[in-house]
């Protein structure tokens, strides 16, 4: 747990809604000056608090009309055959998020593809083929009801 005060969860805030403005602007924004700032911001980039800064992109503007939760079971959990399958699922672009899970399902993946043609030969030609993969369940998204990427600061605090 990296050790943060009010400062430091005020730029925190402002930084995970639009990293995109300048130190400057957000020093002000936060009540201290622009070199501190950037110290700060520098010290929990450093600290991993801050793991990137990016774009996030709109898929369905972008032609990716379909999102797919994708339940795997394995036939053998041994340390070998996850190792495999999770390089497998590291190379496949398709894949936006991967979770081993405890319970019933041991991986949990969101994918993000074009059409229903497309997932289905993503299914045959990718999943399908995944070493050490017994059961595969898919559940198509058809409507998203909150997708959100800031985490609740506030109750750090």
């Amino acid at each position: 747990m990296i050790d943060l005060d009010g400062v430091d969860l005020k730029l925190l805030a402002l930084l995970q809604r639009d990293a995109t403005q300048p130190t400057a602007q957000l020093a002000e924004q936060v009540g201290i000056s622009q070199s501190p700032c950037w110290r700060r911001i520098n010290r929990l980039e450093g600290a991993g608090a801050i793991r990137r800064r990016v774009a996030i992109l709109d898929r369905k503007a972008l032609g990716f009309g379909v999102e797919v939760f994708v339940r795997l079971k394995l036939s053998d959990r041994g340390l070998r055959s996850t190792e495999a399958l999770e390089a497998a699922i590291r190379a496949l672009p398709e894949v936006l998020e991967c979770h081993m899970l405890l319970g019933e399902i041991d991986y949990r993946l969101r994918v993000a593809v074009p059409s229903l043609a497309d997932y289905e030969r993503f299914l045959r030609d990718k999943l399908a083929s995944l070493p050490g993969v017994r059961d595969i369940e898919s559940s198509v998204v058809i409507s998203e009801v909150k997708n959100e990427t800031a985490l609740p600061l506030g109750r750090l605090s």
